[in-house]
């Protein structure tokens, strides 16, 4: 299957701030996880994250803002046809600080962005999304 959720861990060395639709967004240097669906082409989708410094791509999703800066270190791919979006970005919400307003602006969550302060933590959590 082709359509899914999907989740990118990010690093950033240094400190990033950008701008989206009148908001500005500072982030500090550390790990950051994001969280997408894509109902078509998820494969396609992630790939093109992962690619995204080649330069073959133009900034459309908030997330290039991070993929020009910062490193991707893996991708988790949930390819089940269902959108899971929505439901792993509120319950890593519930564990981590976000970044408000983050990749969401179409979502009823409060962000897609989270801060990943706790490794484990994090590992763990995903293992109860996948898993459970």
């Amino acid at each position: 299957m082709n359509k899914g959720t999907y989740i990118i861990l990010l690093k950033l060395k240094n400190e990033l701030s950008f701008e989206i639709r009148k908001k500005k967004y500072i982030l500090n240097p550390g790990i950051y996880a994001y969280v997408g669906s894509a109902m078509k082409n998820l494969h396609q989708r992630v790939g093109r994250h992962i690619d995204y410094k080649s330069g073959k791509y133009k900034k459309h999703w908030h997330i290039d803002n991070l993929l020009d800066k910062g490193d991707v270190l893996f991708s988790f791919i949930i390819p089940d046809g269902v959108y899971r979006e929505e439901e792993i970005s509120k319950k890593l919400s519930e564990k981590f600080q976000y970044i408000d307003g983050f990749g969401a602006s179409d979502l009823k969550v409060k962000s897609n962005l989270f801060v990943i302060d706790d490794n484990e933590k994090f590992f763990l959590e995903i293992k109860k999304i996948i898993i459970d």
